[in-house]
């Protein structure tokens, strides 16, 4: 198992809920597989995030940043993870 730091932002949380904290993820992990794990573990809390939640497809809107990086920029859901990544979640703001 894999310790890394995930961090869930979103206007539903209060401010108390924002904050960091460690998670075990597998060995070898990527985000692909901390999304499937953070499903499991948090369901709805996790759920914000989610288009599709039975095949646990990310919102468009939603972004995620590996140690201060957007995914995106990297491998996207194939982004590998190691030990003390800070993985945070959270929804664009978008609108007109």
């Amino acid at each position: 198992m894999t310790e890394v730091f995930v961090k869930l932002m979103n206007k539903g949380l209060k401010n108390s809920e924002h904050n960091k904290f460690t998670f075990e993820t597998k060995e070898d992990g990527t985000v692909r597989d901390l999304i499937d794990e953070l499903h499991e573990e948090y369901g709805e809390r996790f759920e914000v995030y989610l288009e599709d939640k039975e095949k646990r497809v990310l919102r468009r809107d939603a972004v995620v940043v590996v140690n201060g990086m957007n995914m995106v920029a990297r491998k996207g859901e194939k982004t590998e993870l190691s030990k003390g990544d800070l993985i945070v979640f959270m929804i664009a703001a978008v609108g007109g």
